[in-house]
Parts: structure tokens; C-alpha cells; sequence
């Protein structure tokens, strides 16, 4: 079963931390932006996509990424984080396409529990729309996989019986 997706636009990976192991029972395909561009992208073909927004400290560029978003995907369930509480962006956000706007510190267990009540009505209105790019969930990356091309090709593994003491990427002796 294909995952909702949800984009997470940030500069830091502050939520997509926070919220991934709350809601890790959901089927979700997570996608992680940082600029315009990469937000346009993983919104492009989607029907209904659940979106957060993090202003942080740059308030007039998020907004211009939330009406692109909005304008990517215009069904698309929009949260916008304005932790810092800028006076009237919690209503120009609105006008832009935002589904609901937190003004102010907020937690993450809050994050969560909103997300996870938009994913069932995601999930319905991208089934009525009767489209979408749909993309299954990203596997998580293993913490050795980055040693696998660093390991491909060699002759002898590195806990090799015939060569104890190799070096397991040169597989040159260690000592001599």
C-alpha cells in the first residue's frame, strides 16, 4: 500500500526529526525541502499532499515558498509553523493557501496529532480527485550503506581467515 506523502520545507531538519518517530504506525512517504525548487518538485503530480512549513526566521521567503505550494497543489493540506508569532502572517498565510496556521511556540506531539488527523482526509480526497503520482515510502537508509561502495569490488572481505590483519578497504596489511 503506497504511503501518503508528506513534505516537510525547512531549512534544518528540526521537524522531519520530531515528527518521523511519532508518526512512524502511518503509511508515509516523507519528503524532506529546503529550497523553492526542491518544493516544487515533490509537490509536482501530487493530488493531495499534507505540507509543513516552517517559517524560522526568514518569514517573507516561507511565505513565497507556501503560495508556490499552494499553487503546486492546490488541494494540498497546508501547515504553516510561525513559531515566532510575526504579527499578520498568520492571516497573509491563510489568504495563500494555508489549511491551518500555528502562531507561537508549539510542540511537537501538537505537530503530530494534527498531521496525523490530516492523513486520513489526504488519503480520501486523493482518492476522489482519482489521481496522483503515487510513490511508495522511501526506506530509511541503513547507517552502513555508505561503506558500500567503499566495499564493492574487493577481492577479499575484510574478515577474510586467509588475511586476518588486512586493512578491510585496502586490504594491504595493518601491520608490517
Amino acid at each position: 500500500m503506497a504511503g501518503q506523502t508528506v513534505v516537510i520545507h525547512e531549512r534544518l531538519a528540526t521537524w522531519a526529526r520530531q515528527l518521523r518517530p511519532r508518526l512512524l504506525a502511518w503509511p508515509i512517504r516523507w519528503v524532506e525541502t529546503r529550497s523553492s525548487a526542491d518544493l516544487e518538485a515533490a509537490l509536482a503530480g501530487l493530488a493531495c499532499p499534507v505540507v509543513l512549513i516552517d517559517l524560522a526566521r526568514r518569514p517573507r521567503a516561507a511565505l513565497e515558498d507556501l503560495d508556490r505550494a499552494a499553487q503546486a497543489a492546490p488541494n494540498a493540506l497546508i501547515l504553516v509553523l510561525d513559531q515566532q508569532a510575526y504579527e499578520g502572517v498568520s492571516t497573509l498565510s491563510r489568504e495563500l493557501g494555508a489549511t491551518h496556521v500555528f502562531s507561537g511556540p508549539v510542540t511537537p506531539p501538537e505537530v503530530a496529532q494534527l498531521i496525523a488527523r490530516w492523513l486520513p482526509l489526504a488519503r480520501r480526497q486523493a482518492e476522489r480527485d482519482g489521481w496522483s503520482a503515487t510513490r511508495e515510502p522511501e526506506p530509511e537508509p541503513e547507517p552502513w550503506n555508505w561503506l558500500g561502495p567503499l566495499l564493492a569490488g574487493r577481492p577479499a572481505p575484510a574478515t577474510s581467515p586467509a588475511n586476518p590483519n588486512a586493512n578491510p578497504l585496502t586490504q594491504r596489511p595493518l601491520r608490517s
